[in-house]
């Protein structure tokens, strides 16, 4: 099978390049950017075999020649909570560049559509346990824009009789994941803040079982014009998360407790003052929802439809994807979040 791949060096999408190839697929990536990591991911994807190509999702041009001869495309590439990105940054990106993506993979007789949405739609505070026949309650710019990506692919694929397949993961995790390199980083220290009970559940996925749903979704006919939660086998409270990592640390805890409520008016504080500088926040509204979310998804109905099981439990794809990080040649450093009012409270704070 030839395969389409948008964000092909990014998290998510390379390990799906790699599990592709490794399943003897043909791959034909797209990417946008080439910093020194992604160069390196590059790199390696070409030397398995992986066509790679630098391209803009916004700008059909730049990848439509490579749709020809198309059985499936899977589609990653997306703006992620960039802090002061505002909701037309988000629409352009993830809206618009999946329409456009779609109809390019339309016009050139591509058989199926996969795309990656999040299953943050159903809300970011959910009592019980979310199915694909929850409420949608997206809660900030980048839901919305999923959401609405997923609007786009539904229609444009149902005029064009293109079957597609929506796969709504979960918080994802793994080996060669930048968002969560200050976590690890700093429970691996001992520093790591638990503001609040840490009592609010977490359903991760790790990035290769995600990545085998993702290929499983490209052919499994029982899947056609669905759209799947992917979760991990379950969900457990913050605290718990951050005592496994911190267990195959080799550490006795993952750092202090203290409460919730100053660090979110400091988080206030420094975003609105940030904003009227018109300098990044070191700290967010945004960031305080890591320790906020409480949810917890049912897969059951993917795992039906695509023949797929979660393998990799939270100890073992935490213990993975701490050696990943310690096999890097250039650590990440910690770095201090809260620059301004958090020597109050003299921590470090991390955005997961």
């Amino acid at each position: 099978m030839r395969i389409f791949v948008t964000g092909a060096t990014g998290f998510i999408g390379a390990h799906f390049v790699e599990r592709a190839l490794a399943e003897g697929h043909e791959v034909v990536g797209l990417y946008r950017s080439e910093s020194p990591r992604q160069r390196e991911t590059i790199e390696q994807l070409r030397a398995h075999g992986a066509q790679l190509r630098r391209g803009d999702i916004l700008k059909p041009e730049s990848f439509v020649d490579a749709l020809k001869g198309v059985d499936c495309v899977c589609h990653f590439a997306a703006a992620f909570r960039e802090s002061g990105a505002d909701e037309t940054f988000f629409e352009r990106m993830n809206v618009k560049g999946t329409a456009t993506v779609a109809e390019a993979a339309a016009a050139a007789g591509v058989r199926r559509f996969v795309h990656c949405g999040t299953a943050g739609i159903y809300g970011q505070r959910v009592v019980g346990t979310i199915d694909e026949k929850t409420p949608i309650k997206p809660w900030n710019s980048y839901e919305r824009s999923k959401l609405a990506a997923d609007e786009q692919v539904r229609e444009i694929a149902g005029a064009a009789g293109m079957e597609y397949v929506i796969l709504r993961p979960t918080a994802v995790y793994g080996p060669r994941d930048e968002r969560l390199v200050k976590l690890f980083r700093s429970v691996e220290k001992g520093r790591f803040p638990l503001f609040g009970a840490g009592a609010g559940r977490r359903h991760m996925i790790y990035v290769v079982d995600l990545a085998d749903a993702f290929l499983r979704a490209c052919t499994s006919p029982s899947a056609v014009n669905r759209e799947l939660i992917i979760a991990g086998p379950k969900a457990v409270p913050l605290h718990e998360m951050l005592q496994t990592i911190a267990h195959v640390a080799n550490r006795p805890g993952f750092g202090p407790r203290l409460p919730l409520k100053p660090m979110l008016a400091l988080a206030a504080v420094v975003e609105d003052t940030c904003k009227v500088l018109k300098i990044n926040p070191p700290i967010y509204r945004r960031r305080m929802d890591f320790y906020l979310n409480d949810a917890a998804f049912d897969s059951r109905q993917a795992q039906r439809l695509l023949g797929w099981q979660p393998k990799v439990d939270l100890a073992e794809g935490f213990a993975a994807t701490l050696h990943s990080l310690r096999q890097e040649k250039t650590p990440a450093s910690l770095v201090q979040a809260c620059m301004v009012g958090m020597s109050l409270l003299a921590l470090y704070a991390t955005d997961p």
